[in-house]
């Protein structure tokens, strides 16, 4: 899909984002409140792939909602470029498992829509949008309608909506935890692309350890609740690298191997969930 460039050293990198001891919960009028996330710091590198892995419940899509502005904090500070982030910025794209495309609008409109928004001439924002949709696999199908495309298809046209408004930072939330494991394979091997592509900054939520290790420069581990990172692992796989053969490197299995191991003894000190994946 494109063609991967030499990319700045990690430990070289700048900080574009930084979480300072946050706290996240969550009220309920008729039960307790849920604390998701506490005393909780890390920081972004700018054009770096890192994910966020742990349980269900561990805290780590709270924490991606907050870096994106979509989730308060309760206490604490969130960084975008040293900027407190308080609300959403049109610096970042976000998606998540659910594709949210407008049933009413063709793909092509579908992808223009966040070019639309910002006020772009419609010559110049179909014009946008065709070539992102031709970049994701889609040409010929600018004119059909979501449901009349696949799963992998309308998640490739999320993804075109969202590269469309040529985000600084994208959030991903489980992107293609609905999807086939052919058709999940394919879409990272997408998003690998772009990213080398675009140098753009990614933070990838999965609870999936061998999607994390397979995509991710760094990966930091979340265990059970309130969220805190109970490991942080540099991915010392090469780059470029294809994500459907890097299971296989010995040093995949070595770090996945680690990292299995420090969530087991991170889920019994907090009481969690034992499931490991």
């Amino acid at each position: 899909m494109t063609q991967f460039h030499p990319r700045q050293r990690q430990d070289e990198a700048t900080p574009v984002l930084e979480l300072r001891d946050i706290r996240i919960s969550y009220s309920s009028v008729d039960a307790p409140p849920v604390l998701a996330v506490e005393h909780l710091s890390l920081c972004v590198r700018e054009g770096e792939f890192l994910a966020l892995i742990g349980p269900s419940g561990c805290g780590k899509s709270s924490t991606l909602n907050a870096m994106a502005g979509l989730t308060p904090v309760d206490a604490g500070e969130i960084l975008l470029h040293g900027q407190p982030v308080h609300r959403i910025s049109d610096r970042v794209g976000y998606i998540s498992q659910a594709d949210h495309l407008l049933p009413w609008r063709t793909v092509l409109d579908n992808v223009a829509l966040g070019l639309e928004l910002r006020g772009m001439s419609k010559k110049l924002r179909h014009a946008r949008a065709r070539e992102l949709i031709a970049s994701m696999g889609l040409g010929g199908f600018e004119t059909n309608y979501p449901h009349e495309l696949s799963g992998g298809m309308k998640k490739r046209v999320t993804i075109a909506r969202v590269l469309a408004i040529e985000p600084e930072i994208l959030f991903m939330d489980e992107p293609f935890a609905p999807l086939d494991v052919f058709t999940r394979e394919r879409l990272q091997e997408d998003i690998m692309g772009v990213w080398a592509a675009t140098g753009q900054t990614i933070v990838y939520v999965t609870h999936d350890l061998t999607e994390a290790i397979s995509l991710a420069d760094r990966v930091l581990l979340f265990g059970g609740r309130p969220g805190q990172v109970r490991g942080e692992y540099p991915v010392p796989l090469a780059r470029p690298r294809q994500v459907m053969d890097a299971k296989f490197d010995d040093q995949f299995v070595s770090l996945e191997k680690t990292i299995l191991t420090d969530l087991r003894a991170a889920l019994r000190e907090t009481g969690g969930p034992g499931d490991g994946n």
